[in-house]
C-alpha cells in the first residue's frame, strides 16, 4: 500500500510513495524529480539519462543484510568529474527505518541518519587523516573529502535532490567494521551524519527484482572494441576498466569504448589472467597485472602489482617488488598512530619507519581493475618497514588508503597457481626494475629501526594506539603531509 500517493506535475502519471521517509520520486514516465510537500507535489526538473555503471544491485530488488531484510527504494547516481557512480536509498523492516547502500573497491556500505546531532568540523576544515567525534557513535578518521554532482536518479529518495545537486561530504573510518559519512550537502543547510559499518559480501542475500540499466557483459564474456578479442570477465559486474590481453587497448566496460592504447602484448604477467589459486584457504583468480614506475635521483624504477579477486572476500594485491613477492591487504586508517609522522608510524603496537616517499605512475594495464583506472595516473606514496614488512600509503586529491605488505615467497605463489618455479617474469631483480631500496637505504633503515626498538625498551610505552594519536586516543591529532 502507498504511504502517499498523487499525479505528476509534469507528466500528469500516477506517483506513489510506498515508504514513509521518502519526499521525493523520479517520475518513470517523464523521469521528473517529483518533491512531496505539505501543499502537494512540486516539480524539481528532469534528470538525465542513468549512465552505464556495473551494479549488483537495482531498484525493487528485495534481500536481506546481516539477516535484516530491505528492500531497495531508488538510486542516486554521483560524479566526481571521473564517471559516475551509485547510492541506494533502501528500506528496512517494510520501510519502518531506511538507510545507504553502496559498493566501493569491493567492500559494501551500509548507514543510516544519526538522529543525534553534533559538532562537526566546516567542510573547509576537513583534510584526510583527521579524527573527529561523532557523538555516541565515537571517533572516526577521515579517509576522503571531495565534492560531487547528482547526475542522476530515479525511484523514490527521502531528501530533496534537484538533478544538479552540488554534495559536499567526507568518508570516515572507526573501529573495525564502523563507518560514516558526514553529507554536508550543498552548504545550504546544517551538515548531516550517517554513521553504519562495512560488511562482508556473504552477508546481503539478494533477490533480483528489478530492471538492471546496464546491459550485462554475456555469459562473462566482453568483446574488445579495439580488436574484437574475447575476454572474460572474471569479477562480474565489479570491473570498471580492462586492459586486453591481446592488443593491449583499455576499456570503459560499461561504455564498450576504447579510452586508451597500449603497445599489444608488452607486458605479461607472471601469474596468468585467468589462473586460480588457493591461498590462505581461499581461491582467487588474477584478474589483472599493473606495471607501475617511480623516478628516483633521475632514474625511473619499475614494478608489478597483480590484481586477485575472490568472491565473498573481495580484492587483494599481490606486488613484485625489488627484493621479494608481497602479499597486500587494506589497513584501517582508524588504527594507526600517527603521531610519529611523516618519520615514522605506529600500529598494533609495532613502530615502521619511512622507507621512501614518491609518485607512482600507472605505466600498464593487463586485465580488468575495479576503478577507473588511466594510463599516466598518479598517486603520492610513501612506505614504511619494519624488517620485511611495510605499511603503504597512497594519497590521491581528497582521499588516502593504508596497506600492509608480507613476503610471500615466490614458490608458495607458484605452488597455489600450478605454475613452475622458473616461469618468466617471476624473478625478483636487484636493480632497476623495483621500487628503489640500494644498501645506503637498506643501513639507514635498520639503523632507525634498532634505534625505536632501543627507545621503546627504555621509554616503557610498549603501546599502540591505546596510548592515544589515533581514534583510539581521541587526541585529534592530525598530519596531512601537504
Amino acid at each position: 500500500m502507498p504511504v502517499a500517493s498523487g499525479n505528476c506535475p509534469s507528466c500528469g502519471a500516477p506517483i506513489e510513495f510506498s515508504v514513509g521517509a521518502s519526499v521525493s520520486k523520479v517520475c518513470a514516465y517523464c523521469k521528473a524529480t517529483v518533491y512531496r510537500t505539505d501543499r502537494g507535489l512540486e516539480d524539481l526538473g528532469k534528470v538525465a539519462a542513468l549512465a552505464n555503471v556495473p551494479s549488483l544491485i537495482a531498484v525493487d530488488d528485495e534481500g536481506t543484510l546481516g539477516g535484516r531484510p530491505f528492500r531497495v527504494a531508488g538510486r542516486v547516481q554521483l560524479d566526481q568529474g571521473a564517471g559516475p557512480w551509485d547510492e541506494y536509498y533502501v528500506a528496512f523492516g517494510g520501510g519502518a527505518a531506511w538507510g545507504w547502500l553502496a559498493y566501493a573497491e569491493g567492500v559494501w556500505y551500509v548507514t543510516s541518519l544519526s538522529p543525534t546531532k553534533v559538532p562537526v568540523p566546516a567542510f573547509e576544515r576537513l583534510h584526510v587523516e583527521t579524527d573527529v567525534l561523532l557523538g555516541e557513535a565515537g571517533p572516526f578518521r577521515v579517509a576522503e573529502v571531495k565534492r560531487a554532482r547528482v547526475v542522476s536518479a530515479e525511484g523514490e529518495l527521502p531528501a530533496r535532490i534537484p538533478p544538479g545537486l552540488q554534495r559536499r561530504y567526507a568518508d570516515l573510518f572507526g573501529v573495525d567494521p564502523a563507518f560514516a559519512t558526514i553529507d554536508y550537502g550543498d552548504g545550504t543547510g546544517a551538515p548531516e551524519i550517517f554513521v553504519g559499518r562495512r560488511f562482508q559480501e556473504h552477508e546481503l542475500v539478494l533477490t533480483a527484482r528489478g530492471p538492471r540499466t546496464v546491459a550485462k557483459v554475456d555469459v562473462g564474456m566482453l568483446r574488445c572494441p579495439n580488436c574484437g578479442g574475447d575476454l572474460p570477465m572474471l569479477s562480474g559486474e565489479r570491473a570498471e576498466r580492462v586492459g586486453c590481453r591481446y592488443c593491449g587497448a583499455v576499456t570503459d566496460i560499461a561504455e564498450r569504448r576504447v579510452i586508451a592504447a597500449q603497445d599489444a602484448a608488452r607486458l605479461a604477467s607472471p601469474i596468468p589472467i585467468g589462473a586460480t589459486g588457493m591461498l590462505g584457504g581461499v581461491s582467487y583468480a588474477c584478474i589483472a597485472c599493473l606495471e607501475r614506475s617511480s623516478e628516483f635521483s633521475g632514474e625511473r624504477f619499475t614494478w608489478l602489482e597483480l590484481l586477485l579477486f575472490a568472491p565473498g572476500v573481495g580484492f587483494r594485491w599481490v606486488v613484485r617488488d625489488e627484493t621479494a613477492w608481497l602479499f597486500v591487504v587494506p589497513v584501517n586508517l582508524a588504527e594507526l598512530d600517527f603521531r610519529g609522522m611523516p618519520s615514522t608510524v605506529r600500529w598494533r603496537g609495532q613502530r615502521y619507519a619511512l622507507r621512501n616517499q614518491n609518485v607512482a605512475r600507472v605505466e600498464y594495464v593487463l586485465g580488468e581493475v575495479y576503478w577507473r583506472c588511466q594510463v599516466g595516473e598518479t598517486v603520492y606514496a610513501s612506505d614504511y618497514v619494519l624488517g620485511p614488512t611495510v605499511l603503504s600509503r597512497e594519497e590521491t586529491e581528497g582521499e588516502v588508503r593504508w596497506s600492509y605488505s608480507t613476503p610471500i615467497p615466490w614458490p608458495v605463489l607458484a605452488r597455489a597457481f600450478g605454475l613452475p618455479l622458473a616461469r618468466p617474469g617471476a624473478a625478483v631483480a636487484s636493480s632497476g626494475s623495483a621500487r628503489p631500496q640500494n644498501a645506503l637505504v637498506v643501513a639507514i633503515v635498520v639503523l632507525i629501526v634498532l634505534f625505536l626498538l632501543l627507545h621503546d625498551l627504555f621509554d616503557g610505552s610498549g603501546g599502540g594506539s591505546s596510548g592515544g594519536g589515533g581514534v583510539f586516543g581521541g587526541s585529534g591529532w592530525y598530519y596531512g603531509g601537504k
